[in-house]
Order: C-alpha cells, then sequence, then structure tokens
C-alpha cells in the first residue's frame, strides 16, 4: 500500500507489523503522531488494523467474476460516533471509482415501524437524515458488509425510539455486484 493512500504508517511501520503478527508477538508500532497502531488480525485475504484510539482500518481481498483482485479498505473514524468511508483499488492500488458499496436508505436501518410509533419514527428518521453517519465492517470470513446507522447523537428521546427499532443491513459480494442480505 502506498504512503499517500495510508500516510499514518510508514511502509516499514506496515511491514514490521506483519513481521510480529506472524512471529505472534504483539503486532504493536508508534505512528507518526506519537500514538500506538496495532494490527489487531491477519489472514490470506483479511486485515484489522487499529491505526490509533479513535479509528479503525478493514482491508479484504475480493475476486471478480473474472478473476481480478478488488482490495476493498474500509476506514472508519470513531470520534465521537463511527463512521466509515469504502473504496476500492485495483491490485496495483489505483482507485477503482466504478465499484462502490451501496448505501442503505435510512428507512432500511429500522424493522417494521408498528402504528403507535410510527409518527415519532418520522420525526426522528428526520433528525438522523440530517446526521447520517454510517459505520461499515466487512467479514472477515467471507465478502459481507455490515452497515450500522450512529443514533449516538441524537436526542436522548429520539435516541432511545430509534434504538428499539434499529437493525443493521447487510450487503453480500457475489464477484459482479453487491445484493442485499
Amino acid at each position: 500500500m502506498p504512503d499517500s493512500i495510508f500516510p499514518l504508517l510508514t511502509s516499514k511501520n506496515r511491514h514490521d507489523m506483519v513481521d510480529f503478527y506472524k512471529n505472534k508477538m504483539e503486532a504493536k508500532v508508534r505512528n507518526r503522531l506519537g500514538d500506538y497502531a496495532l494490527l489487531d488480525t491477519l489472514t490470506e485475504d483479511y486485515l484489522k488494523l487499529i491505526p490509533s484510539k479513535s479509528s479503525t482500518i478493514e482491508m479484504k481481498l475480493m475476486e471478480t467474476d473474472d478473476s481480478v483482485t478488488v482490495v476493498c479498505l474500509i476506514q472508519t473514524v470513531k470520534a465521537p460516533v463511527p463512521d466509515s468511508s469504502v473504496k476500492f483499488y485495483d491490485s496495483e492500488w489505483r482507485r477503482l471509482h466504478w465499484l462502490e458499496l451501496p448505501i442503505a436508505e435510512t428507512v432500511d436501518f429500522f424493522n417494521e415501524i408498528p402504528d403507535s410509533v410510527a409518527q415519532e419514527m418520522k420525526f426522528v428518521q428526520k433528525s438522523i437524515d440530517d446526521l447520517r453517519l454510517i459505520a461499515v465492517s466487512v467479514s472477515p470470513d467471507e465478502p459481507v458488509f455490515t452497515m450500522q446507522l450512529a443514533v449516538d447523537e441524537l436526542a436522548k428521546e429520539e435516541k432511545k425510539i430509534a434504538e428499539r427499532h434499529l437493525v443493521s443491513v447487510r450487503y453480500r459480494w457475489t464477484g459482479r455486484d453487491f445484493v442485499k442480505e
């Protein structure tokens, strides 16, 4: 990975972390800001990195129908609430602008709303639409992406209402496109 895509860790830091991890040592190094970064998980096609206290990185290798490898990079900032950006690259780290993870509609993050709270939910949904922070993660074992809608920044009553009906949204990569599960 070129430094331009992830400048917080040097190339040497990244290589050291992999070496430490493979040798069953704590895969921890100082990042360029003087904080610690930790390589949490590493498999043949998945990596989870905690580059700082307020962020995570996940990378997943995915195959297309025509056997081209795609690198998915998920960067999540966790302060004050989680919010992710998802980008796709080819094996030479060129951005694939044609490939995007669908972003679920706000209504998709809620199970069926009973009529008794439907009016309250319309008000809550407006507040959520104004904020709209989504945390994305990918399974280490399969190309399944899970999205969580952040509601922590809502007013106390709105948050209580939203949390009662909140669900995750999942998309599976088929090798050609993303299919909602």
